[in-house]
């Protein structure tokens, strides 16, 4: 599926972002009321049920054609992005949107282009000029002057939900796996099998129900699986509904918004991950609409520049033309 649209991928990255921006809202609720690894479990869960049946519905295709029709490269790239991106990258971000919440917390996505531009590199073979690495520099240079000036680190608060070090420490490794994760399935989108393209809903199907299989194995062979399911089979402080809502919003919607985008920005994976790190910037809004918190002239002027950066790294070639 494509569109005439020139810039048609950039737009569903766009809305890949603004999905995001409100998930991490009641994922933020979630991991409060039912912990960050209790929301991971059981969010993929839902997440496999729910594009299960979407996937069988608009593709259409059987049950057992979600299994057998991909191909073998796209089981281990869609697989491993699903692994790094969604059973590590958001295990990480639920710790930090807890201890940080979610307006700070979100702040360190600004972090996951560079770790896809690198990763794309070495990958995909992606090359992208000066103008797009000053593009990406000046993105991650007004979200972080927005959120991290000092009046915003002095309304930083422990939540009580663990230290902030550690919020921030897993805020970076989240980056680091979203980053990867998108090249990760750019890689997937490059196999094809008679001209046949692998459909974007199949694709996050697959990433989903790799990191449910990984993360469910690991915590079975521990022993803890009804530990840490309990909080959802007692609807722990009516956690479960945040977890549905964050669910919806972010791996259903979301995840596979941002697989479409992948599939129409060939062999550009920094792109679409620098439009998807403008999460903060959605979340500023949201944040004043939910937690009245204010918002600072400097917070919209960051904004501004963040977003400036995104319009030079998306034209930047023809910018390059002009000089």
């Amino acid at each position: 599926m494509s569109s005439g649209f020139a810039y048609f991928g950039e737009l569903i990255a766009f809305g890949t972002t603004l999905s995001w921006s409100i998930c991490i809202f009641p994922f933020t609720e979630a991991a409060r009321r039912s912990g960050p690894n209790t929301v991971n479990h059981f969010r993929l869960v839902l997440a496999v049920f729910f594009l299960t049946l979407i996937t069988i519905f608009f593709l259409p295709v059987s049950f057992l054609q979600l299994f057998t029709s991909p191909l073998p490269q796209h089981w281990l790239w869609f697989g491993l992005s699903g692994i790094v991106g969604l059973a590590l990258g958001d295990y990480f971000s639920f710790t930090s949107y807890a201890i940080l919440g979610p307006r700070i917390g979100s702040i360190f996505s600004t972090l996951a282009p560079t770790s896809a531009l690198l990763s794309a590199y070495f990958l995909v073979g992606e090359r992208i000029n000066f103008i797009g690495i000053f593009g990406i520099l000046v993105t991650i240079g007004g979200v972080i002057w927005m959120t991290l000036s000092k009046k915003e680190k002095s309304k930083m608060k422990d939540h009580g939900h663990g230290k902030i070090e550690r919020g921030i420490l897993f805020g970076v490794l989240a980056a680091i796996c979203q980053g990867v994760g998108v090249v990760l399935a750019n890689k997937g989108f490059t196999y094809k099998q008679n001209n046949f393209d692998l459909p974007f809903f199949q694709a996050t199907w697959i990433r989903m129900v790799s990191a449910t299989v990984l993360i469910y194995a690991i915590t079975i062979s521990r022993g803890q699986l009804n530990q840490l399911l309990q909080p959802v089979f007692t609807n722990k402080n009516n956690g479960n509904i945040y977890t549905l809502l964050g669910t919806i919003f972010g791996p259903v919607i979301g995840v596979s918004f941002s697989m479409y985008a992948i599939s129409l920005l060939h062999n550009k994976p920094s792109v679409a991950q620098t439009i998807f790190s403008l999460v903060p910037i959605f979340a500023l809004p949201l944040s004043y609409i939910i937690y009245k918190e204010k918002i600072l002239l400097k917070s919209v002027l960051g904004a501004l520049i963040a977003i400036a950066g995104v319009v030079i790294l998306i034209w930047r070639g023809e910018i390059l033309v002009m000089f």
